[in-house]
């Protein structure tokens, strides 16, 4: 085969060159923000395993809303990039909220700062699926819609992995700087323990804090970090190049029926007998 995973001449139209490449950092810090919320909210906040997925429930509504309402509109007025270019910055700014979250976050803050998170998503992801769709070819509309994707969850493994290096990294920083005095020599095993929340709340009153502040910084960076991503791609957006919507599929002209207006011919004598 030519080309096995993609046609790159897919990537010479500019509608989907520019929405993988912003499907990409959206797929980064989108995953990398579910991934560290739950931590920060079982860890920090004190929530329990089953109590931290339902308290993510602003993010996912914030995602149903303008998913549904972006369509919608869309369908009426056929215009497209104002979305993902507002989508980038209002993500963006709900990582910024998100990277303001500390030990002495409320719930009211948490679930604001997941809900700004999600309205900029939800304007994003579908609405470039959509550009994609409408920029190509029949014949490749199926492989377009494959792409988009293929490198959202890209972003996404590559960006849980980044993440999470530069979680620990603040992590192994922090971390001994924090521990009270004489409680240095269990930093060992309370890096060992940072995937179970209900040991870390075992531990001595001084240390768990210590632990959940350490956690509470290392996600601060995480959100940053995926901030400076969306950022980069809501300048991306602007390279969005907005066609208009094609109305119907175009079918061959074999199965082509008569024009608007027009009346079919009527069956000759041949063809009657």
């Amino acid at each position: 085969m030519e080309a096995p995973i993609l046609p790159l001449r897919l990537f010479t139209n500019r509608v989907v060159a520019v929405s993988c490449a912003v499907l990409f950092l959206i797929g980064c810090a989108m995953f990398g923000g579910i991934v560290f919320l739950p931590l920060f909210l079982q860890v920090v906040t004190g929530a329990s395993a089953t109590a931290s997925g339902l308290l993510l429930l602003p993010l996912i509504t914030g995602i149903m809303i303008t998913s549904i309402g972006s369509g919608r509109i869309i369908t009426h007025t056929g215009r497209y990039k104002a979305w993902p270019v507002a989508g980038m910055a209002v993500a963006a700014g709900g990582m910024v909220l998100l990277s303001l979250m500390d030990t002495g976050v409320s719930r009211l803050q948490s679930s604001f700062s997941m809900v700004v998170f999600g309205l900029g998503l939800g304007m994003v992801v579908q609405v470039l699926m959509l550009a994609v769709q409408n920029a190509v070819g029949q014949e490749d509309l199926g492989v377009a819609t494959s792409a988009t994707t293929f490198f959202r969850s890209m972003g996404g493994a590559f960006g849980v992995a980044v993440f999470g290096s530069v979680f620990s990294a603040r992590l192994a920083d922090e971390l001994p700087r924090l521990l009270p005095p004489g409680a240095s020599a269990s930093a060992g095993r309370t890096t060992e323990i940072l995937n179970s929340p209900e040991q870390i709340r075992a531990l001595p009153g001084p240390v768990a804090d210590a632990v959940a502040e350490a956690l509470s910084r290392g996600t601060q960076s995480v959100f940053l970090c995926g901030a400076a991503i969306l950022v980069a791609g809501f300048v991306l957006t602007l390279f969005l190049d907005e066609l208009p919507l094609r109305g119907t599929v175009r079918l061959g002209p074999a199965v082509e029926g008569p024009a608007e207006g027009q009346v079919a011919p009527a069956a000759t004598p041949a063809a009657q007998r």
